[in-house]
This record gives structure tokens, sequence and C-alpha cells, in this order.
């Protein structure tokens, strides 16, 4: 294969780049929370870490305003890639991890308020993308892409997992006004719970639909075993954000006008309890998907692509929630546990990282999907339209049977075609 010049990598730049902001912002935010060591190493390297991220997130930026800026028409063809537009929720995420380890951080070396306002005004921001990612992707699924039962996968929960990140977001910022601003740390609990719980609700819809998809079919294609951690993301963030979230209920009890005794058990009890049902929930998915990652490297060769970032942030935040979990329930298993989590999760980054710096100079990694296969849209329902399924071509094959052929062959990106070592 020929190396890409710069433009091909532009043109090739997709939306999922954005997963390795999001796996760099939860490893600086887990050598932040870690429950050994010392504080202020840990917050430097934290802050190095935030460092990077942000100017990951300012290059991948760029990148992408200069991809559809120069090439405009791939904005519809990537919108109507099955799973490369999912990748959009992607966005939100890596801006929420910015916003939290920039909090985190603040909050040891000192309390400037201005900066606080500006990271609670850009909250509300990546709300309003997380909510944008949430219904208008799902909305492009229904009326834009042919699915088919044992094409569905993990990547499905990339449109509303934005909520829980934002929401969880949300209690962090939440820290840092409680004791200034109580008023806008009222306000941003309510919007962090329903966003919390928006995202938590969908996701566990998603991952019961997913459930049934690897009963009946098994695990989906090498390219895409990949995606077998993600459900661990809206575990991991939805465990976390309930703690935080249970903590400034009972803090803010005396504000609302409740009886802070009762509210101080019934908040921090739920929260409790709902973020261990979640971290059970994630360990029975994580153990699972640890099993089909062993199967799938020895029996199949799985090409490296960009869609391994998707492998960091789950990992990460689920490590997240079990070491907030042994520091709120003051049990030494969870801290211990969370720190191997966090190791294992800072081994991945590092070998993920070196392998994708190493594939980024002759371009190799750059594929992008919408322009190697055919875009599998789904025709615009209307009185006279037909659905995709009655439309038989002349060789007897329904149109949906044969994107389906077609996706076979690329699902995942797992292999490279003729057409991607052309371009």
């Amino acid at each position: 294969m020929r190396e890409k010049s710069f433009t091909d990598k532009i043109r090739h730049f997709t939306p999922s780049w954005f997963a390795a902001v999001m796996g760099t912002g939860v490893i600086g935010i887990l050598i932040f929370n870690l429950p050994f060591g010392d504080q202020g190493i840990r917050t430097t390297i934290a802050s190095v870490f935030l460092i990077l991220n942000i100017i990951l997130f300012l290059i991948f930026l760029l990148a992408s305003i200069a991809r559809y800026a120069l090439f405009p028409q791939l904005w519809m063809l990537m919108i109507h890639e099955p799973i490369q537009s999912l990748f959009l929720g992607c966005f939100p995420m890596a801006l929420a991890t910015i916003i939290s380890a920039t909090v985190s951080i603040s909050l040891v070396h000192t309390r400037l308020h201005s900066l606080i306002m500006f990271l609670w005004g850009l909250w509300w921001f990546d709300l309003a993308l997380s909510y944008a990612s949430c219904i208008l992707l799902p909305y492009i699924m229904i009326t834009r892409h042919r699915i088919s039962w044992e094409h569905h996968n993990a990547t499905w929960l990339l449109p509303v997992i934005p909520l829980i990140v934002a929401g969880s977001c949300g209690a962090v910022l939440t820290t840092a006004l409680i004791e200034s601003n109580p008023e806008k740390a009222k306000i941003t609990v309510a919007a962090s719970s329903v966003s919390l719980a928006m995202g938590l609700s969908l996701s566990m819809m998603i991952i019961t639909t997913y459930l049934f998809r690897l009963f009946a079919h098994g695990f989906p294609a090498a390219g895409l075993v990949v995606s077998l951690l993600v459900p661990l993301g809206p575990c991991g963030q939805g465990g976390y954000a309930l703690l935080l979230l249970g903590r400034h209920f009972n803090t803010l009890s005396s504000r609302l006008g409740i009886e802070e005794a009762l509210y101080d058990k019934i908040a921090m009890a739920l929260a409790a309890a709902g973020a261990l049902t979640i971290w059970s929930i994630g360990s029975w998915l994580g153990i699972i998907a640890a099993l089909g990652l062993v199967e799938a490297t020895c029996t199949s060769k799985i090409h490296f692509r960009v869609n391994f970032w998707g492998m960091v942030f789950p990992l990460g935040v689920y490590s997240l929630l079990t070491m907030q979990l042994g520091h709120d329930l003051n049990l030494q298993f969870f801290r211990v546990c969370g720190t191997i989590l966090s190791a294992i999760t800072g081994l991945l980054w590092l070998g993920i990282s070196s392998k994708t710096l190493y594939l980024a100079f002759d371009g190799t990694i750059f594929i992008a999907p919408c322009l190697d296969d055919k875009s599998q849209i789904r025709p615009w329902f209307n009185a006279s339209s037909k659905s995709p399924k009655d439309e038989v071509g002349a060789n007897g094959t329904s149109d949906m049977e044969n994107a389906q052929e077609e996706t076979a062959h690329t699902e995942g990106h797992g292999v490279v075609t003729n057409a991607q070592e052309v371009k």
C-alpha cells in the first residue's frame, strides 16, 4: 500500500478518532483519582495528560473541520455509513472528559471563579450536543440505515452514552459550584440527573437487545470484536455519576427544605445500591467481553484500526467506578480492584497509542469506510415508497440482502479491501 498524502489523511479522518481523546482523558482522570500514592505527583501527571488531551482535541477538531470544508460531500456519506456515523457521539464525550479533568485539577490548585463559570457554560454546550447525539443519531438509524439483527453491535450505544458522560461531568462540576454558587449547583444537579436517567435507561435497553444478538448470532465479526467492551462505558460512567449525585443531593438537602438526617440515608443508600447494581452488571459484561476478545485473538487475525481506541474509555470509567465505590463504602477490595483495573487500562492505552503513532506516519490507519463501501441509505418513507425488504432486483435478491452481504465483508473495518489499498 502506498503512503497516504496529507490530503488523503484528512480525507480519511473519521469521527472515531475522538475516541482517542476520550481514552487519553480517562487515563489522566484515573491517575488523579488513584487511592494510593502522593496526591501532588498524581495531580502533576494528570495535568500533563490534560494538556495532551486538549492538544489532541484541538488537532482532531481542526482536522474534522478541514475534512468537511475540503470535501463537503463526505458529510452525507459519513452520516449514511451505519457504523462510523455513530462515532459522532464521541465528540461530546471527548469534550466532557476535558471539562471534568479541568474542574478536578483546578479544585486542587485554585478555585478560579471565572474558570469555573467558563467550564459551566461549556458544559451546557456539551449537554446540548449530547442531547443532539441521543436524538438525531437514532433517528438517522431509524430512517436512513439498513439494519439487521446479525449486524447489531455495541456501537449502537455510542449515540446515547454522551448523556451519561454529560451527567457525570455535571456531577463533577457541581463539586466546584456547591459552595460558591448553590443555586447554580441545584440547577446543574437537576439537569445532570435528567441526563443520566435518560442516557442510562436507553443504554440498558440497547444492552438488552445486544445480549439477544449475542445469544442468537454469537460474537460480532473480527473487526468489531473490540466493541465488546463498549457496554462497560454506560455501566462505569453511570454508576460513578450516581455516587456523586447522591452525595450532592445530601449536601443540598437542607437548601431543598428536606429533613437532612432522613435525606442523608435515602439519597446515599439509593445511590450506593444503584451503583453496586450497575457495577455488578458491568462485571458480568466485562468477563464475557474478555473471554470473547481472548477467543477472537486466538482464532482469527484482527487488523489494528482506530476503533481499538473504543476499548480504553469504557474500561477506564469502569475502573473509576470501582475506585469510587471503595472510597464511598470504605472497602479496600474496591480500592485494590480499581487500582489493578486502572493499571490494565494504562497498559492498554500505552499499547494502542504506540501502535497508532506507528501507523499514522505512513497513513495506513487512516481508513474511512464511507469512501470504500457503498453507503447503505434507507429511502425516506412516503405514501408510495416500498419497504427495502420488498425491493427485489433482477437477480432475485433484495437490496437489503445485497447491502448486508456487502457489510459482512467490511464490518468493523477488520479487512483491508482492494478499494482501500487503492485509496
